[in-house]
């Protein structure tokens, strides 16, 4: 599928009036194509935590889009490489573990931690074979706090400059990132395109009505539920909501965390900081075919929360989860008759919604001409 300019143009100034993308940006597998090729694949992914790899030798998989790729600790740094010999493409290894080298199963080319080729049996008798000109691939690697984030594409943002004033916001709440710790990690799916399901989390204009306990922790008015787009990443501030003495909370909201914080940042890593005790979720989401998501939660907690709250909090994320789901679930079966072909926005209340599709145009279609 190939886009011309006037077409993106088009799209890009109904999107500035508030008409979303056409329903075929849903529901076609050639869009979903285009997406992990010029999202997925060159963007900032996350990939896995740094605990994981606590010694020289320690490495895990991951994926950056549809690319396999072992993180390892090497002896100077945290290397990224492509999990595919150089030889017949086998993958090198599977699963975690911690060794000195990588040796591929297939034929035992073997690799230092950095993805440099040590040895590859009877390569001596090659003519002009030359070590140095086989290494794994390497993808460019960078962390923030207790998370490690890939990506394949030279040329993309250096991550700082993704990550912007992002880390800044987070220390604001009240949050030692590094002083986190993770409690609980699941994976889950659901029947709605990734978009779909991003663009509900970058809105609150939904909550008064189908997240009575989330609204009843949380101040949802307009006027206290702040919006806010950065080039790559979307933030979303608001304040605990002051309850009548005596009245049943989902959950105690006490603590010095006085400020509940959404983040998404580009294009599919979202962090969740809800009032109370130090609590952070981490939700990752990734297209599994144009209809449906699959993707993973990590729930973290500083280190003097206690068993029962920490329980009581992944519930109350639960239950959201839930409720959202279900919704994503009705748009995403909407969509298949495409009619309207055209969703509307308000761009008062859904304009981070907004901004997140021109990224997704701009990515997806290439650099549109003034």
């Amino acid at each position: 599928m190939t886009f011309v300019d006037t077409e993106l143009r088009a799209l890009r100034d109904d999107l500035d009036r508030g008409l979303a993308l056409p329903t075929v940006w849903y529901i076609d597998p050639a869009i979903t194509a285009l997406e992990m090729e010029r999202i997925f694949r060159r963007s900032w992914q996350y990939v896995g935590r740094t605990e994981e790899l606590a010694r020289i030798g320690d490495y895990f998989m991951g994926t950056v889009g549809d690319i396999p790729v072992v993180v390892v600790r090497a002896v100077e740094s945290i290397c990224a490489l492509v999990n595919v010999c150089r030889h017949r493409r086998h993958e090198v290894v599977h699963g975690a573990g911690s060794h000195q080298s990588l040796q591929c199963p297939y034929h035992a080319w073997t690799y230092e931690l950095d993805g440099r080729l040590r040895s590859a049996p009877r390569s001596e008798h090659e003519p002009g074979f030359r070590k140095e000109e086989y290494p794994l691939l390497a993808l460019q690697v960078a962390t923030w706090g207790p998370w490690i984030f890939a990506n394949a594409d030279p040329s993309a943002p250096p991550f700082s400059e993704v990550l912007g004033e992002l880390p800044r916001i987070v220390a604001g709440s009240g949050l030692d990132l590094d002083g986190l710790q993770l409690r609980r990690r699941e994976e889950w799916s659901s029947d709605a395109n990734w978009k779909v399901m991003i663009e509900n989390f970058l809105e609150c204009y939904h909550c008064p009505i189908q997240h009575p306990a989330f609204s009843a922790v949380i101040d949802v008015r307009p006027d206290a539920y702040e919006l806010r787009a950065h080039r790559w990443f979307f933030t979303q501030r608001a304040p605990v909501r002051v309850s009548p003495p005596g009245k049943a909370l989902p959950y105690n909201a006490e603590g010095h965390i006085r400020e509940a914080q959404y983040h998404l940042l580009w294009p599919n890593f979202t962090l969740s900081i809800n009032p109370g005790q130090p609590n952070l979720s981490v939700d990752v989401w990734l297209p599994d075919g144009p209809e449906r998501t699959r993707g993973f939660s990590e729930h973290y907690f500083g280190p003097n929360v206690s068993e029962e709250w920490a329980e009581e909090m992944i519930a109350f994320n639960d239950q959201v989860g839930l409720e959202d789901d279900r919704l994503t679930s009705s748009v995403q079966r909407s969509m298949r008759c495409g009619l309207p072909d055209r969703g509307r926005f308000l761009v008062n209340s859904e304009h981070l919604c907004i901004d997140f599709q021109k990224l997704v145009l701009g990515a997806v279609g290439g650099k549109i001409q003034s």
